[in-house]
């Protein structure tokens, strides 16, 4: 579980509402991300976007991620050219590493945790810590599930995980979660997550509690707003955002169970986690009253992407 739920007893106020939390795999790891942080660079992206074709939210978050780098310095790779030697070949000498994929954490090997690329071949944490020449990404953002879990079977004593793997090679910092995350939700979330730290010039830490904060506050109108102001920056995307947006439009029957079901099964640590995740859409019902429900108010739907790292 984030340490950013716990909540005081007193007044029901998260840890999360009051301070930006980041972690940290190891305090030389802290370290190498200090030395790397003073070190200046010029910003680049490498984007791997749907590489497996069967989340279409991660369509528009890449293209809305894209928008806060120079064209010329991006790379994107998707469902034609992901495969997991491409992709650690675009890595190499870029600022920021961003995946918007599937993600599995192994508890009985973490070596072989990693993220889905191009034919569900998997970029495993095996093969990252094997890759030569990588460089020193500024920020490694993992837009996937379970992506934040390290194994604390055999090592406790130490963050075997993608997070720590890529803070190993280098990065300053790594966002990732913690369990199975719903597609539309991150697809929001991480989008707000770029406009405040890239646009906005916050730290990793506060643009994602910022971001969070944002998500669970969001009303179902407010959200088909946003949708539109991204859509009218992208028109290349139009149909991928009319869906979104439609998505949002509409209440979801029997949402809030579902919620609390996901919630239940992500943190609980019991068996498979349901549905196919980033995580499925769930079938929905036209509903105009529905315009200042808050959709995402579920912790389940933001809390478990943490920042580790500077």
């Amino acid at each position: 579980m984030p340490i950013g739920l716990a909540q005081d007893p007193a007044s029901g106020r998260r840890l999360g509402e009051t301070y930006q939390i980041a972690y940290a795999p190891t305090l030389s790891a802290l370290k190498v991300a200090t030395d790397q942080l003073k070190a200046a660079s010029s910003s680049s992206l490498t984007e791997v976007i749907n590489p497996t074709k069967d989340l279409p939210s991660t369509e528009i978050e890449g293209a809305l991620v894209a928008n806060y780098f120079k064209p010329e310095r991006i790379k994107r790779l998707d469902h034609q050219t992901a495969t997991p030697t491409a992709v650690l070949d675009a890595l190499k000498g870029r600022s920021h590493w961003h995946f918007s994929t599937h993600g599995t954490f192994s508890w009985g090997d973490a070596r072989r945790s990693g993220l889905f690329m191009k034919g569900h071949e998997v970029l495993t944490v095996g093969t990252l810590l094997e890759a030569q020449g990588l460089g020193r990404p500024r920020l490694v953002v993992l837009s996937a599930c379970e992506t934040g879990l390290y194994d604390i079977i055999r090592n406790p004593d130490e963050f075997m995980g993608l997070p720590g793997t890529f803070m190993g090679l280098g990065a300053a910092g790594v966002l990732a979660s913690l369990w199975p995350v719903d597609d539309r939700a991150t697809a929001l979330l991480i989008a707000k997550f770029y406009e405040l730290h890239r646009g906005h010039g916050l730290t990793p830490a506060a643009a994602l509690q910022r971001a969070q904060a944002w998500l669970g506050q969001a009303t179902r109108a407010e959200l088909v707003a946003y949708v539109q102001r991204a859509a009218a920056k992208n028109p290349e995307q139009a149909l991928t955002f009319a869906g979104l947006q439609s998505s949002l439009e509409k209440r979801a029957a029997g949402f809030d169970v579902l919620a609390e079901r996901l919630a239940r099964k992500a943190v609980g640590g019991a068996g498979k986690p349901l549905g196919q995740t980033r995580t499925d859409q769930t079938k929905s019902q036209l509903d105009a009253s529905s315009s200042k429900e808050k959709p995402f108010a579920h912790p389940y739907f933001w809390a478990g992407f943490i920042h580790t790292g500077l």
